[in-house]
């Protein structure tokens, strides 16, 4: 089971609560007790993560970072994941997507990238995405990647 520290210091956008966020992450089938840290920002922090790490000047919606696979008091610790929580906002209502549901995907798919999957090429992707498919129909979210 994977759970969730979450850091969230921005006031002036809708943020799901921790509990939210560690449901969607219970519902990945991961098997070993495990933690992973969720860090939201707002778009200039976020550019500035690209621009040290992508060595792009963009804001995306999410980053990962994943570690080594410490184990520190019995719990896997997966890695870290960046939120813009302005660009993930915007971008629900560009897509026409529930706010909740789009955070639910990024989360999800977020937390798919710390535990090994990738979309590197055609069949990775399928298979990832069908995942993060699976795992939100337990939550009544339809395909998000249908516009």
């Amino acid at each position: 089971m994977i759970k969730c520290l979450l850091n969230n210091q921005i006031l002036n956008e809708y943020v799901p609560n921790k509990s939210s966020f560690n449901k969607w992450l219970y519902a990945i089938d991961f098997k070993k007790d495990a933690e992973l840290n969720i860090k939201i920002v707002n778009p200039e922090e976020m550019r500035n993560y690209n621009k040290i790490y992508r060595n792009i000047n963009k804001v995306s919606d999410t980053l990962a970072f994943p570690t080594e696979k410490h184990v520190i008091e019995n719990k896997v610790i997966l890695g870290d994941i960046v939120m813009c929580a302005n660009k993930i906002n915007e971008d629900a209502i560009e897509y026409n997507k529930k706010k909740v549901e789009r955070w639910a995907h990024l989360t999800i798919h977020s937390a798919l990238h710390l535990i090994g999957y990738t979309h590197d090429n055609q069949d990775e992707q399928d298979n990832m995405e069908n995942m993060e498919i699976d795992i939100l129909k337990k939550f009544s979210i339809l395909n998000p990647y249908n516009f």
